[in-house]
This record gives structure tokens, C-alpha cells and sequence, in this order.
């Protein structure tokens, strides 16, 4: 292999530039003899345009102005404008020519919803629809949602990523020799893959199952992890606790949690396991990446300048500064879904006061909502909130509450789509396969269901199982 003509077409097509090295690293991780058995193809689907916005972008996470008050800052007040012009769902929300200061607390608020039902009205009128990809959220806390998205937006968590491990003190170098990264799952089900990064020099990227049964012998996860030494590991607590119960050995750089909140017990057990700094990462996939543990304080500092933060009561009002709120987000990397105060679900204090650390960048305390729950199936295998989420989407749920006890039995309450009917056994019957056959199950319609709390909302799963144990 000489150059890039040798490369084989659909790999070019998924990796526009991957090169010899690139390919080179790529087949090390998909044709390794304990390599899982993959059921995906994917690519960052970057050209040399995107690598060059990628490389301002990083630039811009330092000396771009940012947020450091309440108030709206003029570069999102720009930004909204340029929005109105062409983004439906503003037009619905603000009047023409508008003093957006003046107006914005009377400005009606995004949600989940509005996406779900909706999502033509936030992709722009000048939008090129040749870039548009589609993600579907994972339901690690309610049902899964599809969201448009775009090749560079996906890639801007690289930067967000190693500005974060960098404020860290982790400092990596990625190239075509090392494996950047593994994003460690713990599903029955979930795609996974080898890819190479462009934005990060052609580095290993792999997204694995700890799952027994996606692997060809009973060592080879753990080989595959000491032969192939990843940089980094991402993935939830509940991966995180399946790795280190399995003993895999491995000597990261850090480890990044995703999706949801770790507890202080798992991340001090974490860290003394692997040697390494454990890193929490708020993210959405529906406004990217928010905010990164502190290095000091049990806080989230907000990453990026191109996101504007409130926090609003259950009425949508503004709260002030240090007081509880919803987590409502402005702004945005994602061409296809540009978010105005777009109310997260989750909860917690924005603080604006100088941080232990140093720092004066904004940052979100006692962020709650997302904590990972843990289920077991009746032989004690772990079942993880997301296939939970995936067994139900096939039924006409709006809300459910799933929950388990200590002595492993299940409860589901379920709220239906208006004017549908459903039988309970056969939503029992289809959790029994994660679950077994010999758990106990009691399913329960309840149409009413969110009715009896002031915002309408549930808490999705709960256990009384122990993440640690």
C-alpha cells in the first residue's frame, strides 16, 4: 500500500481522511485476534474544511468571551439574531426585530418534546441537508429521542474533551500509533465499532461491549485492553463498575464519565484501581457538552463559550444566581438544531463566584436528575437502564416509572399514549428476556402518571441495588 487510492472505497467514504497510517491502525483494532465481534461501521465523516473549524474552535475554548453573569452576553445576543432570521422555531418564540434582553424572560422555553414531535422547526431554512446525520439518545433517562445532528458538530466533543483533560493536567498526544480512546459499554445490546479520529491525528477509536457474549474467548477483553493500552477510556458508571468488577486491567490517562453522575464512593474506587484522574462530563446529545467536573470542587464548570446557561423554576421563571433551578440552555454547536432556552430536565445551582480552584468560568453545583442506577437480572447479571429503554420503546409509553427492589422484583408504571391500549403481559413478557423468566414483573398502567407533581415529570428508573456493590 502506497497511498490513498488504496484504501478501500466505503472506508474512504466514512473516513474521507483517513490515510495509510490511519488504515493501518484501523485494521489493528478490527482485525485483532480478541477483538469483540463487531456489528457496526462508522466513521467522523471529516473533510479538510471541518479539521480547520475544528482547530479554531479549540482555539476559541480559550480566549473566546464567555459567560460570567446572569445577563445575556452580547455574542449570544448576536447569535440568536442571526438565528431569528432563519430558524422556525424562533420565529414561533420571538417577534421581529426584537430587544432580546428586554424580552427574555417572556421568551417561551424549548424542551424534549418540542424535538420529539417537531424537529423540522429547528433545522435553519439555509441549512445544507447534505451534512445531516441522525442520533438517537441512549434513554438512559426516559425514552430514546432521534436528533439531527452534523459530522463537525459530533467531532467538537474532541476539543471539548482534551480541554477538559488538559484543565485536568492530563496532557495526550494522539496519532496514528496509539489508540486514543475505548468507549466502554455494559449493555445486552449496543453497536459497536473501530474508527480512526482525523481531528486527533488518525488515533484508535473503539466502541466496545463488555457484554461476555461479544467477545470470542473468555480472556479476550481483557487482552484486547492490555495489547491495545487506549490513552483514555469514556463511558457511564455503570461501565465503569462492570470494567472493575471484571478486574480488566488497563492504565489510562483518565477516565471520563458520561451521561450520568457518579458517586463520590465508585469515583475514589475508580481512581485508586486505575491510577488516574476520574473525570465527570455533562453532556446532552441534544445540546452537546455542558459542563466538566472541577478538579477541586463537587461542581461542573460550563465548557464552552458558545452555550448560554440559566437555571428557571418549575413556573419557567428565572431563578437567582446559587438558587436551585432547571437547567435551560441557549446556543450550540449543532447547525441542525441551533436551542433557545431549552429546559434540560435536569436540576441543580448556577454559581457565578470565583471557584476554590480558580477558576471564574460559571459552574453548576449539585447538579441532580441523572444519577445511574443499577438493576440486576435474576442470576445477577447486570442490566443497564438503556436496554430497559430499548425494550420498551416498542410500545405506545408516554412515561414510565421502572423500578426494583432488593429482592430483585420489578414494578413498571406505565403511561399510554392517549387513545391506545396496551396489555401489561406482553411489556412483562419482553422485560422478562433482560430480566429472566423467574424475576418477578408486575406491570401497571397509570394513566395519570406525572399528573401528581407540580412539573409533570417522573423519575424514569430507580433500585435499591448499590452501584459499588
Amino acid at each position: 500500500m502506497t497511498d490513498a487510492t488504496a484504501i478501500p472505497a466505503e472506508i474512504k467514504r466514512r473516513n474521507p481522511l483517513i490515510n495509510k497510517a490511519g488504515l493501518a491502525m484501523l485494521e489493528r483494532l478490527r482485525e485483532h485476534r480478541d477483538a469483540p465481534r463487531w456489528n457496526h461501521a462508522a466513521g467522523d465523516r471529516l473533510i479538510a474544511d471541518d479539521l480547520e473549524a475544528l482547530a479554531r474552535f479549540e482555539e476559541q475554548l480559550v480566549v473566546a468571551p464567555r459567560q460570567k453573569s446572569p445577563e445575556l452576553p452580547e455574542h449570544m445576543v448576536k447569535w440568536i439574531k442571526t438565528g431569528l432570521a432563519v430558524v422556525p422555531a424562533f420565529r414561533m418564540r420571538i417577534p421581529q426585530e426584537p430587544d432580546v434582553c428586554e424580552i427574555w424572560p417572556d421568551i417561551a422555553t424549548m424542551s424534549r418534546e418540542d424535538i420529539a414531535v417537531s424537529p423540522e422547526m429547528f433545522v435553519p431554512d439555509d441549512a445544507d441537508l447534505s451534512d445531516l446525520i441522525v442520533y438517537r439518545t441512549a434513554g438512559t433517562t426516559g425514552h430514546s429521542l432521534l436528533v439531527p445532528h452534523s459530522a463537525r458538530a459530533a467531532a467538537s466533543y474532541q476539543p471539548l474533551l482534551q480541554h477538559a483533560l488538559r484543565l485536568h493536567g492530563v496532557t495526550l498526544e494522539f496519532s496514528a500509533d496509539n489508540v486514543g480512546c475505548f468507549l466502554v459499554c455494559a449493555q445486552a445490546r449496543t453497536v459497536t465499532y473501530p474508527t480512526v479520529l482525523s481531528a486527533w491525528n488518525q488515533t484508535g477509536f473503539a466502541k466496545i461491549n463488555l457484554r461476555s457474549d461479544d467477545w470470542p474467548r473468555q480472556d479476550s477483553v481483557h487482552r484486547y485492553f492490555s495489547d491495545l493500552q487506549p490513552l483514555f477510556l469514556t463511558g457511564d458508571p455503570i461501565s465503569f463498575s462492570e470494567m472493575m468488577r471484571l478486574g480488566i486491567k488497563a492504565a489510562p490517562g483518565a477516565l471520563v464519565s458520561t451521561a450520568v453522575a457518579m458517586s463520590p464512593s465508585l469515583k475514589e474506587k475508580l481512581a485508586a484501581i486505575y491510577a488516574c484522574r476520574v473525570i465527570d462530563w455533562y453532556s446532552l446529545t441534544e445540546t452537546g457538552p455542558i459542563g466538566f467536573g472541577c478538579p477541586v470542587s463537587n461542581s461542573y464548570h460550563i465548557l464552552s463559550h458558545d452555550i448560554y446557561v440559566e437555571c428557571l423554576d418549575s413556573e419557567g421563571r428565572i431563578v437567582n444566581p446559587g438558587e436551585r433551578g432547571e437547567i435551560t440552555v441557549t446556543g450550540g454547536r449543532n447547525p441542525f438544531l441551533p436551542l433557545l432556552r431549552y429546559r434540560t430536565g435536569d436540576w441543580g445551582k448556577l454559581v457565578f463566584q470565583r471557584c476554590v480552584c480558580g477558576s471564574d468560568v460559571p459552574r453548576i453545583e449539585e447538579l441532580e436528575g441523572r444519577a445511574p442506577v443499577l438493576f440486576r437480572s435474576a442470576s445477577m447479571n447486570l442490566v443497564n437502564p438503556v436496554d430497559i429503554s430499548g425494550a420498551l420503546r416498542e410500545f405506545p409509553i408516554v412515561q414510565h416509572e421502572f423500578v426494583q427492589h432488593k429482592d430483585l422484583s420489578v414494578e413498571v408504571i406505565l403511561r399510554l399514549i392517549p387513545g391506545t391500549l396496551l396489555d401489561e403481559r406482553l411489556v412483562a413478557a419482553r422485560l422478562a428476556s433482560l430480566f429472566e423468566e423467574s424475576l418477578n414483573i408486575n406491570v401497571v398502567i397509570d394513566n395519570k402518571l406525572g399528573d401528581r407533581t407540580a412539573s409533570g415529570k417522573t423519575v424514569p428508573y430507580h433500585s435499591e441495588l448499590l452501584l459499588e456493590d
